[in-house]
C-alpha cells in the first residue's frame, strides 16, 4: 500500500497534467484559426489582384483550410513536442521545482538553495505488514546528477543510471527469474535528491506502477 502522502501528490499532478493537455489543444485549435484567417485573407488578395476575380470560391476555401491545418501542426509539434514541456515551451516537467536566484543589488550575496539539491533529513523507511521477501534496492537521483537524460534509477550497487522502462524492464527479469515475494526499496542521495513535496514524477511514476504490477514499496520518509 502506498502512503496518502505519495497518492496526494499523484493526483496534483495527473490534475496540472490534464490541464496542461487542455490548454495545448486549445492553441492548437487557435493555431488552425489563425490559419484559416491568413490562408483565407491571402487567396482573395492573390484572387483580386493577381488573377482579377476569376479563381473559384472553392480553391480560396480550399487555401484557407490548407493554411490553418499547417499552422495547426506547426503548433502542435511545438506544444506537444521537446520544446513544448510547458505550455508553449521551455518549461521542464510539470513536477519540476526551482527556486529564484537572490538579487545581488539588494542582498547579501549568498549561494542560492535549489530543492532538487538539498540534503534531506535522516530518512526512515516506510515499513509495511508484509514486505517482499527479496528487496530490490532503487536509488532515485535529482538535480546534476541526471544531465537531462531522463535517467533517475540506480539499481542496487550498479553505477550505471537507468530509465524508468529499462528499470520496469529489469525488474520484470527479477521478478520472473526469483522465486520468493519481489519489493522495491526506494533510497535517496545526500546530495541531488528528487523534489519530495510534492513529489518529484521519478518517484511518483514509480511508485504508480509498482502499485499496478502488485510489488512492494517502501519509500525514505522525511521525519
Amino acid at each position: 500500500m502506498i502512503e496518502p502522502l505519495w497518492a496526494d501528490g499523484m493526483t496534483t499532478g495527473l490534475e496540472n497534467r490534464v490541464v496542461m493537455v487542455v490548454f495545448k489543444c486549445l492553441a492548437v485549435g487557435g493555431g488552425f484559426l489563425l490559419g484559416y484567417l491568413f490562408g483565407y485573407a491571402l487567396a482573395w488578395a492573390v484572387n483580386r489582384w493577381v488573377l482579377a476575380h476569376k479563381a473559384p470560391d472553392q480553391l480560396k476555401s480550399a487555401c484557407a483550410i490548407l493554411a490553418g491545418v499547417t499552422i495547426a501542426i506547426l503548433v502542435a509539434l511545438f506544444v506537444f513536442g521537446e520544446g513544448g514541456s510547458g505550455l508553449f515551451g521551455g518549461g521542464g516537467p510539470a513536477e519540476g521545482t526551482g527556486t529564484t536566484a537572490p538579487d545581488d543589488s539588494t542582498q547579501t550575496p549568498s549561494t542560492p538553495e535549489k530543492k532538487d539539491e538539498l540534503s534531506p533529513p535522516k530518512p526512515e523507511l516506510v515499513t509495511h505488514q508484509k514486505p517482499g521477501e527479496v528487496l530490490i534496492r532503487v536509488t532515485i537521483l535529482g538535480g546534476s546528477d541526471v544531465p537531462g537524460d531522463e535517467k533517475f534509477y540506480l539499481i542496487d550497487d550498479n553505477p550505471d543510471r537507468k530509465s524508468f522502462g529499462e528499470l520496469k524492464e529489469a525488474i520484470r527479469t527479477r521478478q520472473a527469474d526469483e522465486k520468493r515475494s519481489l519489493g522495491i526499496a526506494i533510497h535517496f542521495r545526500p546530495q541531488n535528491a528528487p523534489a519530495l513535496d510534492p513529489p518529484h514524477y521519478s518517484i511518483s511514476q514509480l511508485t504508480r506502477w509498482a502499485q499496478e504490477a502488485k510489488i512492494d514499496v517502501t519509500i525514505a520518509a522525511n521525519r
